[in-house]
């Protein structure tokens, strides 16, 4: 039997995963440094179990260090291939297909950012044969997929990240590097309307950071300011959105700003959440599946929406850290069922 692992190369982290037991996750900024991408993915799988092939996936050929998607698909391939044999690996395509590593340099469209698509392949098997909507929140986007579970069918004629946004299945909001002016025009304080300063003061990690639905991490400088990211630092950013800082506002008017931007981002999902459940049809969605960094999201989205209907957490199912790079488990499970024994 192979034993598979499954990469994902996202624009900000990279994630990797071959079972339960074993999940990785690395913050990793691509449209900086690039020529460090090889160094990184040995990072990555450095405490992996023993593995025989390697089932890839992508979105980090949209940064803007890559000229086009095309030469940002080839050279993660190379990336890849200086760490380990491409004939141990096959890459994922949009329509579901596999390709060996020449031939997805052949056809960068084909692979290109297709993660979304592991992951909908793979929980129609979480469907329980009903009208289900999968949302997935990363820390940068959401994607938001129908699944026809009698069916066992992804509803999505999709092949682009242009296809998505317009189809309403991608959303550029997530749990941490959202640049909150990008969400939010007004803040209303104190019944006044305040134009929000359209500048990267601030992101949605600090939002999660203030309303304690993540943790402080002291050493963690991927933040607006460069300043580390908690809670205290995560006031003055949020606070200078508006033309103030933390010495200005007052705490509980800095948790007003968060919960507004919190809010907001509910209705964005949520919006994307109706939308896409008109491709049931007549039918209503009964089933909501999620998964990612940021699953209280989507349990308020539905509340918000007034939606009847299951919920399911993947992150209950398979535990939290598979949940979180599910796009990279998904992928190591579908190789295995795809290929169990030698690689065609």
């Amino acid at each position: 039997m192979l034993r598979w692992i499954g990469i994902d190369i996202g624009g900000a982290n990279l994630k990797a995963a071959c079972t339960r037991e074993w999940t990785s996750r690395l913050p990793f900024p691509l449209w900086r440094m690039p020529h460090k991408l090889p160094a990184a993915i040995a990072d990555l799988i450095h405490t992996a179990p023993d593995f025989d092939a390697v089932a890839v996936t992508m979105t980090g050929e949209m940064v803007d260090c890559f000229s086009t998607r095309e030469e940002g698909v080839c050279i993660i391939l190379d990336a890849l291939t200086t760490v380990m044999p491409s004939v141990l690996m096959r890459v994922y395509s949009t329509d579901g297909s596999w390709f060996s590593v020449p031939n997805a340099a052949r056809n960068p469209w084909q692979v290109a950012a297709s993660n979304w698509r592991a992951l909908a392949e793979y929980s129609l098997r979480w469907t329980d044969q009903e009208p289900t909507i999968l949302v997935d929140i990363g820390s940068t986007t959401c994607d938001v997929l129908a699944l026809d579970g009698k069916l066992s069918k992804i509803l999505s004629k999709s092949k682009t990240d242009r296809d998505r946004l317009m189809s309403g299945e991608l959303v550029y909001t997530g749990a941490e590097r959202s640049n909150v002016a990008g969400l939010i025009d007004v803040i209303e304080l104190h019944k006044e309307p305040i134009p929000v300063i359209n500048e990267l003061f601030a992101t949605t990690a600090d939002v999660h950071l203030l309303l304690g639905h993540i943790e402080e991490e002291i050493e963690n400088l991927d933040t607006a300011d460069g300043r580390p990211r908690t809670r205290a630092h995560a006031a003055y950013r949020l606070a200078r959105i508006i033309g103030e800082d933390g010495s200005t506002l007052a705490r509980e008017e800095i948790i007003l700003i968060a919960e507004a931007i919190y809010q907001k981002q509910v209705e964005i999902i949520s919006r994307a959440m109706r939308r896409v459940s008109l491709k049931f049809g007549k039918k209503d969605c009964s089933h909501v599946l999620f998964s990612g960094h940021a699953d209280y999201l989507i349990d308020d989205a539905i509340d918000h929406l007034g939606w009847d209907v299951k919920r399911s957490k993947l992150s209950l199912r398979l535990g939290r850290a598979p949940s979180a790079c599910g796009p990279a488990y998904a992928l190591a499970v579908l190789a295995d069922e795809k290929f169990p024994r030698e690689l065609e």
